[in-house]
């Protein structure tokens, strides 16, 4: 192992990094179930201003929904910035989250 990797494996004993690696795996899924439960209620694309953004990583949560094609943005126009809707397979993956029981817990 490389001085890298025996760091690595040194900080990812510590219950920081421990929530920060859990943060990362599952605020993703979270955020898109937030928006999509949402969009399922009112048929209307989620504006940034009711997303909220808990934990370590919610900013880079939204950035890997884009990037994943996972949810869209479009133009928040007068009330917010910017609005997000889920995309087929973004929905799909929801359904898949929420029939395995992730947000029941």
């Amino acid at each position: 192992m490389s001085a890298i990797d025996d760091f690595t494996a040194l900080m990812e004993k510590t219950a920081v990094m421990k929530q920060v690696l859990k943060s990362l795996k599952e605020e993703p899924a979270e955020l898109l179930g937030e928006i999509c439960r949402e969009y399922q209620k009112t048929g209307q694309p989620v504006p940034d201003h009711r997303l909220r953004f808990a934990g370590y990583m919610g900013e880079a949560a939204l950035k890997a929904l884009l990037s994943s094609g996972l949810i869209r943005r479009l133009s928040g126009g007068r009330l917010s910035l910017y609005c997000y809707e889920p995309t087929t397979e973004g929905l799909k993956q929801f359904e898949r989250l929420n029939a395995d029981g992730f947000y029941q817990r």
